[in-house]
């Protein structure tokens, strides 16, 4: 569709809260800001209401403003729903009702999803397009470097969790969700998809859309957190501070130190003034990017992440990579990029150049505006 000829609305544009720590609020500011720097009409969806500007496309990210999605879709305009995790998580149930629906889109976080997709909701128009940072709000102001590794992420008790699922469900099925536990945390590489494609194969098992929802959505979520755990475990001699919920406090030691949640504009300067930012990439967004380290990058701040072949593959050597099953190596890398100054400051110009390049709203923008032509 040309530009001219289109008007779209964002969902959850310019409100003042939305989603954890305002991520969700974050998104949709920076991609309303994206589409207008490509010179395409947009405007938040409560602005087109309140004014009466009609529009022939809208938006959003997860359930936003999922209350006239049936009104817009009725009316014959195309609502995309853009994920913030996996499709399987925690908007399967929206994406499930709305999939038949002629003029509703789904766009992936993760292209890992998109074979369970194909097969379990063929009817459902679908494609991966990864998150973005606003290189407006993730500006480099010049504050110094006073924090040596920091991490933003909320954690669970995944003992409690596992725990729990031994005790409530069948024991079969309990021994196939360890089973995918202990492949995904011996080979953090491969997707949920492909580990259950393996067990599949090897146990002769067919599983049928309930029972892989099922199957995802209790493990593929302390899986992470327990990775996440291990990660910042294994650097108990470095001063890491964590920002998330109070969880935290279970599973630190050493020189780890809990310092409170902060919402996303309050990261921002906390992320500048930071050497080193950590990624542990979930499963569950496997050959996905994370907005993390986007983020990061954007304000010169140095990534340390796991060895994940699609992060890999967009910032090369930008990264320092550690070894995701057994992080034996994480340590040692960090020390390396602490005393190391110059080079870690050049990485990180590097990496701010590939997210201004390729990986601002803006360009997010063109790729909608190029696959609706």
């Amino acid at each position: 569709m040309d530009k001219k000829n289109l008007t779209i609305a964002i969902h959850g544009a310019e409100q003042s809260e939305g989603g954890v720590y305002n991520v969700l609020n974050s998104f949709s500011t920076g991609l309303l800001k994206g589409f207008k720097a490509i010179g395409v009409s947009a405007f938040s969806t409560r602005e087109c209401i309140e004014k009466n500007i009609n529009f022939n496309m809208s938006i959003g990210f997860n359930r936003n403003e999922i209350n006239i999605w049936q009104k817009i879709l009725s009316n014959n305009i195309t609502n995309i729903m853009w994920t913030v995790d996996s499709a399987f998580g925690q908007n399967i149930d929206v994406i499930e009702q709305f999939s038949s629906f002629e003029k509703f889109v789904l766009f992936e976080v993760t292209p890992a999803d998109i074979q369970a997709v194909n097969l379990y909701l063929p009817t459902l128009k679908h494609g991966y397009i990864p998150h973005a940072t606003d290189t407006e709000l993730w500006q480099k102001t010049g504050y110094k470097k006073e924090n040596d590794i920091v991490f933003f992420s909320s954690v669970q008790d995944y003992e409690a969790i596992y725990q729990q699922l031994k005790e409530t469900m069948p024991q079969l099925v309990y021994e196939l969700m360890m089973q995918i536990r202990e492949i995904s945390l011996k080979n953090p590489q491969l997707t949920f998809w492909q580990i259950c494609e393996t067990l599949k194969k090897a146990l002769g098992l067919e599983l049928d859309k309930e029972q892989y929802k099922m199957l995802f959505k209790n493990i593929s979520y302390p899986l992470e957190l327990e990775q996440k755990v291990k990660m910042i475990q294994a650097l108990s001699d470095f001063n890491v501070k964590i920002y998330g919920n109070d969880v935290w406090k279970k599973y630190i030691t050493g020189n780890i130190e809990y310092v409170g949640s902060c919402n996303t504009s309050e990261s921002v300067e906390i992320m500048e003034k930071s050497k080193i930012s950590l990624h542990c990439h979930p499963v569950a967004l496997g050959l996905g990017l994370h907005e993390r380290i986007l983020n990061a990058s954007a304000v010169e701040t140095f990534s340390l992440v796991s060895n994940s072949p699609s992060i890999n593959a967009e910032f090369g050597n930008a990264f320092g990579y550690f070894n995701h099953a057994t992080f034996e190596d994480i340590a040692e890398k960090a020390q390396y990029y602490l005393n190391n100054d110059d080079e870690r400051q050049e990485l990180a110009k590097t990496a701010k150049n590939i997210v201004n390049q390729r990986h601002t709203w803006a360009n997010r923008a063109e790729s909608i505006m190029a696959i609706t032509e």
